[in-house]
């Protein structure tokens, strides 16, 4: 007690550091400091237990803890602006036309996906396409879609050409397809050209498409060669027809008519009701072919077979052609119309001809005797070209006959040979009459 007077007195003498009252007010602080410490849970309760803080909503009056309410139990519709809009306009629930243009990659899935439309809707879609137009969509395409207020396809429509346009209607529960098909109309057009170059590059330049090129050179195959009949200022016309919508082409046409005037001749084709190309009396542009190179019908003593265990060196060749068993010095006949190409000897082929046909026909007669026809020459169907023998590798007289198409060899005997019947009576009048009108438009234009 001795030892602690010293400190009492001293302590009582002692003057804070700051004034007193701001020193009191700083214990008192500190006491409701340590006072809220030692209400607070401890750190391990608080893991355990969330700390649920509930304050109290703001009112006009008093708050009470009776206004308290959790956030989350408020209605949805108090949190939305219940006033009406400024111009008091109600929405329009009318379902609304969209487009959306395909891009590249997408399919009918993707765009489903994108717009948010169900897969039951998509498959339903799918099945009412029977013939999968929709399965072919290409980039830049554009679907018209009727979708409304609960999000559920109500339509659907794309234009799969210029000529027709799908539509996919809602009724009830699923979808019906529909073909609309729009009007067309044929337009007939003319073209002149004069012959400078080759004469592809004449008629693309007097602006014919290339397709009906292709089918003039088809057509006039058995009658001219293009690139040694055809001269310099020779004079050609073409009248086509071509399909239309709205004005706008659809890219389908047909040749209706060509004639080719070179050196003071003229050829000509014209379409006909039946489908077939005449000339200007009637005459079919095809080539008829006989069956056999011979009058009379021959053995036959090896038919065309591209498996073939060859008689003399015992190996599987080809058999390429179909042999005659015939004797040496029959005459051998042309089967169609055409120019010798070669008039030769070969030492397995022995003398042998071959003849082309048009364009893509050739026919090869091998095994003969003496040659009737030189390079160059044309022949009609008939005429004799050579007499047979047993020339070059052969086991005895016969001849090997050959038919060749695109040079791929096909069987002589099974072949489909070309008609050549002329139009007559009533067909042959009214063809003649719709070529008469054809060349009057060809001038026209």
């Amino acid at each position: 007690m001795k030892r602690l007077r010293p400190l009492v007195a001293q302590a009582a003498n002692w003057e804070p550091p700051v004034p007193r009252k701001h020193f009191y007010a700083m214990l008192l602080l500190t006491a409701m400091t340590l006072s809220a410490v030692a209400v607070l849970p401890a750190p391990g309760d608080i893991l355990e237990r969330p700390l649920r803080l509930e304050l109290p909503i703001a009112t006009t009056g008093t708050a009470t803890n009776e206004d308290n309410t959790d956030f989350n139990d408020i209605p949805d519709h108090e949190l939305v602006e219940s006033a009406a809009p400024e111009d008091d306009i109600p929405a329009d629930a009318t379902p609304q036309w969209q487009d959306y243009r395909v891009r590249n990659g997408e399919n009918l899935t993707t765009i489903f996906n994108n717009l948010g439309l169900s897969t039951t809707t998509l498959y339903k879609v799918l099945d009412a396409d029977a013939k999968n137009n929709l399965a072919r969509l290409k980039p830049g395409q554009t679907i018209e879609l009727l979708i409304d207020q609960d999000n559920i396809l109500q339509q659907l429509k794309i234009r799969l050409n210029i000529k027709q346009t799908l539509v996919l209607e809602r009724t009830d529960d699923t979808y019906s397809a529909n073909m609309l098909n729009e009007e067309v109309e044929w337009q007939q057009k003319s073209y002149d050209g004069v012959i400078n170059g080759s004469f592809y590059v004449s008629a693309r330049n007097a602006g014919i498409p290339a397709n009906h090129i292709q089918k003039i050179a088809n057509l006039f195959q058995w009658r001219l060669n293009f690139a040694k009949d055809l001269k310099k200022g020779d004079k050609f016309k073409v009248l086509v027809r071509q399909e239309t919508v709205e004005g706008k082409s659809t890219g389908n046409t047909q040749l209706l008519g060509v004639e080719v005037f070179s050196q003071g001749k003229a050829v000509s084709a014209w379409l006909s009701e039946d489908g077939n190309y005449y000339d200007g009396q009637a005459n079919s542009l095809e080539r008829g072919f006989r069956r056999y190179p011979t009058h009379s019908r021959y053995r036959v003593s090896s038919s065309f077979n591209p498996n073939r265990r060859h008689p003399i060196t015992g190996q599987v060749r080809p058999h390429e052609g179909t042999d005659f068993a015939l004797p040496v010095g029959t005459p051998i006949m042309a089967t169609g119309d055409g120019v010798v190409l070669k008039a030769t000897s070969h030492p397995l082929a022995g003398t042998y001809v071959v003849i082309k046909h048009g364009r893509t026909l050739m026919t090869r007669y091998l095994h003969l005797s003496k040659l009737l026809v030189k390079p160059g020459q044309k022949v009609k169907m008939g005429d004799k070209i050579a007499l047979s023998g047993n020339t070059g590798r052969s086991t005895g007289a016969h001849l090997h006959y050959e038919v060749r198409i695109n040079n791929r060899p096909v069987d002589p005997m099974k072949i489909k040979l070309p008609m050549a019947e002329p139009l007559s009576g009533k067909d042959k009048r009214q063809f003649l009459a719709k070529v008469k009108s054809y060349r009057k438009e060809m001038e026209a234009g």
